[in-house]
């Protein structure tokens, strides 16, 4: 239109749209049929329809009304009229309580003469959130709920109550920044209880389910599974939470994952990786400030025969606190990818974990496949050799603090740093199945060889123990009226039901089964963990006790029960 602003000509483009949005609109006339090019019903044509919303936009559980009116010619017959899909009159309205954003659709449809002719209106509802929404097992597609709810804004807190299973196939890459997705108190994973679910069946290559791209986040008590129960070869690399801070975001001040099972993932169950800053070397997550934290899960049977199928990966230089969690069939437990290939290196602290007996095991991704056993705690180096293979050596990481672990884990090594670390790995006061240092730790050099900063080996280590697996106690720690069974490493203690048999960390104490008993001490009808100790006001001996298996040694002062 000459002469007239294109501002101005926007601008009315942008009321028009948002009037069509407010009161509805109408679409084409369609047909379809064997003659699709026959005149179109004059009963569509001629019809009148209208559908609006009110309101437009509702807060997350509250109801709009959908209110409709269609006009058609009298001598009309055989019209069909749907509103979301369902039959109904010409005139009407209902509620509707929509999960996320949604479009409403009313179709005046009639088939005449084999061709079927249709028209249509539609009204949308927006749906904002509280900062708290809570999905139950009979909430409406809670998968769309919890999709809706992660990308809005305000929303604080995903609670999913006792019962629930979210199937979340077909979505990938959710983003949490300033989210958290609990269970519900007195729903989250417990010894006897396996807390909610949220599950994929869909191949996805090497997506995640979730990525943590900004701070405050705690993922807590709930079950991820993946789609893949086997050892997975190829490009099969599915992840359930992916770790990557925005580059541009401040230093990470709490990231928390815990209180998890996860399993099913043949690329990773967690995997960590940093973004250095624009300008800078150092990326938001580093061995100063052990603010991301994965704590007290349980991860299992995340396989794949050649390369991934990690429990823990640490890489892109950054660096995690991952403490007091069970870890079982993995192909590595817990792994780094050396640096971000810019100056950042990768690293971790490990400690307080179990690792069982189960995984290792590694392919050729090739016609003919060769598999051996590999290592369970790892650090790639930064080069490869033709013997060597694939990160073999050079540098490798930079931080690797390795402290009282218990490693069941005995058919390779339990421990593996191929190359030379920046900074240090230190192994100190870990227990070990296998028998000696040699046939438990392993460290690779530079591309000729030389190990230039060894491994710090504490003389503190104890190999050769026992399999604990095989001296049990029973007691009730959780209160349910069912012994649970109760393990000693040497270095830490752990407690599994008979109804959910998976071992969680209860303390890190040195006492052997032999030297405690098992029993209720204050009358709270939880076991606690006793044993007899010399007093300090005289030497006498007296009974001291860990309230429920989980807390410091304590003096019984009343008379003993």
């Amino acid at each position: 239109m000459p002469g007239f602003p294109n501002r101005v000509l926007g601008t009315t483009a942008a009321c028009l749209l948002l009037s069509l949005a407010a009161l509805g609109s109408v679409g084409a006339r369609e047909r379809s049929g064997p003659d699709r090019d026959a005149e179109p019903s004059p009963c569509i044509t001629e019809a009148s329809l209208r559908l609006t919303a009110s309101p437009a936009t509702v807060l997350y559980g509250q109801s709009s009304r959908l209110s409709w009116a269609v006009t058609v010619p009298r001598h009309c017959t055989g019209v069909s009229i749907t509103v979301a899909g369902a039959l109904v009159g010409r005139n009407g309205s209902r509620q509707v309580a929509p999960s996320a954003n949604s479009q409403y659709h009313l179709v005046v449809s009639q088939t005449r003469l084999g061709v079927r002719s249709q028209t249509s209106a539609s009204a949308q509802v927006a749906v904002t959130y509280p900062e708290r929404v809570v999905i139950a097992p009979d909430t409406p597609t809670p998968a769309k709920l919890l999709a809706a709810a992660v990308a809005a804004e305000g929303v604080r807190t995903i609670e999913l109550r006792c019962g629930v299973e979210i199937d979340m196939t077909g979505l990938s890459q959710l983003t949490l920044s300033g989210h958290s997705i609990i269970a519900s108190p007195g729903c989250e994973r417990s010894l006897s209880r396996p807390g909610p679910l949220i599950y994929v069946t869909d191949e996805r290559r090497n997506l995640a389910l979730f990525d943590v791209r900004g701070d405050r986040v705690a993922l807590s008590g709930f079950r991820l599974r993946g789609p893949t129960d086997y050892l997975a070869n190829g490009d099969r690399k599915e992840t359930a939470i992916r770790i990557v801070p925005f580059s541009d975001h401040p230093p990470i001040e709490a990231i928390e994952i815990s209180n998890m099972e996860i399993f099913h993932w043949s690329g990773a169950a967690i995997d960590v990786r940093d973004a250095a800053a624009p300008g800078t070397t150092r990326g938001r997550l580093t061995n100063a400030r052990t603010t991301l934290q994965i704590r007290n899960n349980h991860i299992h049977h995340n396989r794949h025969g050649a390369g991934f199928g990690y429990g823990v990966n640490v890489g892109y230089g950054a660096y995690a606190l991952i403490e007091r969690n069970a870890f079982d069939e993995n192909r590595h437990a817990i792994s780094g990818d050396s640096s971000n290939g810019a100056g950042d290196y990768s690293g971790y602290t490990a400690r307080d974990n179990l690792i069982l007996s189960g995984g290792g095991r590694h392919c050729t991704d090739s016609l003919i496949s060769i598999c051996w056993q590999t290592h369970q705690i790892d650090m790639h180096g930064e080069d490869s050799t033709v013997l060597g293979g694939d990160y073999c050596c050079g540098i490798a990481g930079e931080t690797m603090l390795i402290e009282r672990n218990t490693v069941l884990y005995d058919a390779g090594y339990a421990i593996k740093i191929r190359g030379n670390p920046t900074d240090k790995a230190v192994v100190d006061g870990n227990a070990f199945r296998l028998g000696s240092q040699g046939s438990a730790i392993a460290q690779n050099g530079d591309t000729d060889g030389d190990i230039t900063r060894p491994i710090q080996v504490r003389p503190n280590n104890r190999y050769g123990i026992a399999d604990p697996t095989t001296r049990l106690g029973r007691c009730d720690f959780d209160g349910d009226g069912t012994l649970d069974e109760f393990m000693t490493t040497g270095v830490t203690w752990w407690a599994r039901s008979t109804a959910q048999p998976q071992w969680r960390y209860l303390n890190t104490q040195p006492q052997m089964l032999a030297q405690l008993e098992l029993r209720d001490m204050d009358g709270d009808r939880i076991c606690d963990v006793v044993r007899t100790a010399s007093s300090p006001l005289g030497g006498s001996l007296r009974k001291m006790y860990s309230r429920s298996g989980t807390g410091a040694w304590t003096y019984f002062s009343e008379v003993e029960r």
